[in-house]
């Protein structure tokens, strides 16, 4: 794995590429006024190749060769129990794209996934257990030693109750530590938390391993208000303005993360529908820059160690993926009493995105 040194400097400030016309109009006066520092790419989300855009290749290979491309995966299945040719697959797939384009670090999301078929589903949360750990830590030794770079975690902003919330910093410290890996701290996921379950952003954001902590993300979202929940819910939509609550505790979070590297702002392609929105989504981008030229950073150079990655065979659980199974099928048909640990409207939202997404 190439060793990365991270040096007394502020965190670079970039965006999450979407592959459309309208993302690119929206985006590119930042561009022309060399504001991008960084971009982070889902390389995993184009089922085919054709559909890449000429200008999203020459983007790729433009910021790639300057050190300042971050790969950014959606569908390997991390802590799926089972092992088949759906995670064979997406290795092959960050091979091909690692010797294509010289990716910085690959990372992935946190949680079970819905669907047990490629480009599909979303991340369910999943309590700690060692059983999970175990199949976690053999996913990301697999992953670390196919894209030979550094790897890490994104936190997850659906959560089953309170307990999935201050536990996921230990979940993800415990799953990225044996692989020397970081943490995507994502403000807009905790946020959600926050919101949906009245707990103080910062007391969430303290309960994660900052020291870990390589990447932010920020975003917007929505409020789902659907008339069968008994509160409106706070959902991680990426398609609204920037929460102001974020703004405010972002300078702290960038004092109490040491070895911050990169912000990722991020914004779904769908929400670029008026000229509005793309004015919108410069300005949010110039408050996120505003808030790090602000503030002073005292960073301690820190070397990332190599780790020498001995794979056995992929990691099965059989009993674990039982559960994993009765989880999926449970929310497909939402049958809530057999998974009351769940919060009844943490557990609808999830059967609405299982309608949405499982396909």
């Amino acid at each position: 794995m190439r060793k990365r040194i991270m040096g007394n400097k502020k965190p670079k400030l970039g965006i999450a590429i979407a592959p459309s016309q309208k993302f690119l109009e929206a985006a590119l006066p930042l561009f022309a006024e060399e504001k991008i520092e960084i971009i982070e790419w889902s390389f995993d989300t184009l089922k085919d190749a054709a559909d890449e855009p000429a200008w999203l290749s020459l983007l790729l290979k433009e910021y790639g060769e300057k050190n300042r491309l971050l790969g950014h995966g959606v569908f390997y299945a991390l802590l799926d129990a089972n092992w088949s040719s759906r995670q064979e697959n997406w290795l092959k797939k960050v091979r091909q794209e690692t010797l294509s384009h010289k990716y910085c670090q690959i990372s992935e999301h946190f949680g079970l996934m819905s669907s047990a078929n490629a480009h599909s589903g979303f991340p369910l949360p999943i309590p700690l257990s060692n059983p999970v750990l175990q199949i976690g830590i053999d996913r990301l030794k697999r992953l670390q030693a196919t894209a030979q770079v550094d790897v890490g975690i994104e936190n997850l902003a659906l959560t089953a109750n309170v307990a999935d919330i201050l536990e996921q910093g230990e979940f993800l410290f415990k799953l990225v530590h044996p692989v020397n890996g970081f943490v995507i701290l994502d403000l807009h996921n905790i946020y959600c938390q926050s919101e949906n379950f009245n707990i103080d952003m910062m007391t969430i954001i303290k309960s994660y391993p900052l020291s870990l902590v390589k990447e932010l993300h920020i975003s917007g979202g929505s409020w789902d208000t659907d008339p069968t929940l008994s509160r409106k819910i706070r959902r991680d939509t990426h398609d609204g303005r920037i929460p102001e609550v974020i703004l405010e505790v972002l300078p702290e979070v960038l004092k109490i993360c040491p070895f911050l590297a990169f912000i990722i702002f991020e914004k779904i392609e769908d929400s670029f529908l008026t000229e509005k929105d793309g004015i919108d989504f410069r300005a949010d981008f110039q408050k996120i820059r505003e808030i790090i030229d602000a503030t002073s950073f005292s960073v301690t150079p820190k070397e990332k160690k190599q780790v020498a990655i001995i794979l056995g065979p992929p990691v099965i659980d059989v009993e674990l993926l039982q559960a994993q199974v009765a989880l999926r099928e449970s929310i497909a048909l939402d049958t809530y009493q057999t998974n009351s640990e769940w919060d009844k409207d943490m557990w609808k939202v999830a059967t609405k995105l299982y309608e949405k997404w499982n396909n």
